[in-house]
């Protein structure tokens, strides 16, 4: 019986005004930030613009899509009706979070009676902060990285572990917050699995973020956000809603952003950086890496030169993934095709998908495997990726 598991990938909610006061004077202007008016209504505001007020974003999401979105951040275990309310004032949102999705102290509470023993945390509304502008990047993931290590996992003993926002979108400025964070005590960064600008990651601009991250000896996550601001599936396959791009998006960017940092050497050219393929299932990596191999053994010599390991083996030697801890499926094609000790588990807490039986769920979803396999995922795999202090 598995009384304890741990969270590779779980997520905190920023407040809502974080970014207004803290942000240097000549960029409060442009801070994001979300509130409500006098009247109940919830407003999200960047750049100086009420997202309100434009008639479209995003190629074919609507503002209102993208407001009604935001509600589902912090809907795990919710009846969705109250996200999806015509009723704005009814409406649940982002503001509506549980108090432990943005205090430390009442994380810490809530995982130990959920029984998790530590979690790796990511951020919520900055999955997208380091692809905002170049002026406004740098400076709200300093803002975003203070808060989360300084306050919110601050006093938790190694069992809340903050992953720094890179400002992917400036390489110079990644690779300063890089050591800036490594400097501060985190152990992991993380950047979104889409091209930023229309450059993907395979060029050679970014090399210069892969070696801080290797210098530093931090990890580095991939962490995808299917939505319309930057190319990839939502965008490419113009996807109207959060249904489709939640649905697709989220292992279909991170095919592409694999298949792509592969094909382009990185792993090759940087093999002792440690990365975390998140929140896309593992069920098509024996497949995908099958099909990738088969065809960088026919056209590497001519398509990708630089690209000289087999992806299984990029894997095994560099590489973790996340599974949601109660699907059976994803449980058992990663034990059939994947060394446990690369399998770690994730509660994506508290998103819409998540759930707060999470022990129990991976209890029954667990059923008949073997038992060191099921230790060394539920625990073991982070343990030994971020190892205690």
């Amino acid at each position: 019986m598995i009384e304890q598991i741990a969270d590779a990938d779980g997520h905190v909610i920023e407040p809502g005004d974080l970014w207004v006061e803290r942000l240097p004077k000549n960029l409060r202007e442009q801070a994001p930030h979300f509130y409500r008016d006098e009247d109940g209504i919830f407003h999200q505001r960047i750049y100086g613009i009420d997202i309100a007020e434009l008639d479209m974003m995003f190629h074919q999401m609507s503002p209102s899509e993208m407001l009604r979105s935001m509600g589902l951040a912090a809907a795990m275990g919710m009846d969705l009706d109250a996200v999806f309310s015509d009723d704005q004032r009814k409406r649940y949102t982002i503001l509506d979070a549980p108090s432990w999705t943005k205090v430390g102290p009442e994380r810490l509470d809530f995982n130990t009676r959920h029984g998790l023993t530590r979690a790796v945390l990511y951020p919520t509304f900055m999955l997208a902060g380091g692809t905002f502008t170049p002026e406004l990047a740098p400076a709200v993931c300093q803002v975003y990285n203070d808060w989360i290590q300084q306050e919110y996992c601050a006093g938790s003993r190694g069992r809340l572990i903050p992953v720094a926002a890179l400002p992917i979108v400036d390489p110079e400025a990644a690779v300063r917050e890089v050591h800036r964070t490594a400097e501060l005590g985190f152990r992991a960064c993380f950047i979104r699995t889409n091209p930023v600008d229309h450059k993907k990651y395979s060029d050679r601009a970014f090399d210069v973020v892969w070696q801080a991250v290797v210098d530093t000896g931090m990890k580095l996550g991939l962490h995808p956000l299917p939505v319309w601001d930057q190319d990839g599936t939502a965008r490419g396959y113009r996807l109207g809603d959060i249904m489709a791009s939640s649905a697709l998006g989220f292992p279909m960017d991170m095919i592409a952003t694999l298949y792509d940092m592969m094909s382009g050497g990185i792993f090759d050219r940087f093999p002792t950086m440690q990365t975390m393929i998140l929140e896309a299932g593992a069920g098509w990596i024996p497949s995908f890496f099958e099909r990738f191999e088969e065809h960088r053994e026919m056209f590497g010599r001519f398509k990708a030169p630089e690209w000289h390991t087999p992806p299984m083996e990029i894997f095994e030697r560099q590489m973790m993934v996340t599974i949601e801890a109660c699907e059976r499926t994803d449980l058992k094609i990663a034990l059939d095709f994947l060394p446990a000790d690369h399998v770690a588990l994730a509660s994506d807490w508290p998103h819409y998908d998540g759930t707060p039986h999470l022990l129990e769920g991976f209890r029954k979803a667990a059923h008949g495997f073997a038992e060191d396999d099921l230790r060394m995922i539920a625990t073991g795999t982070l343990d030994r990726w971020f190892p205690e202090s």
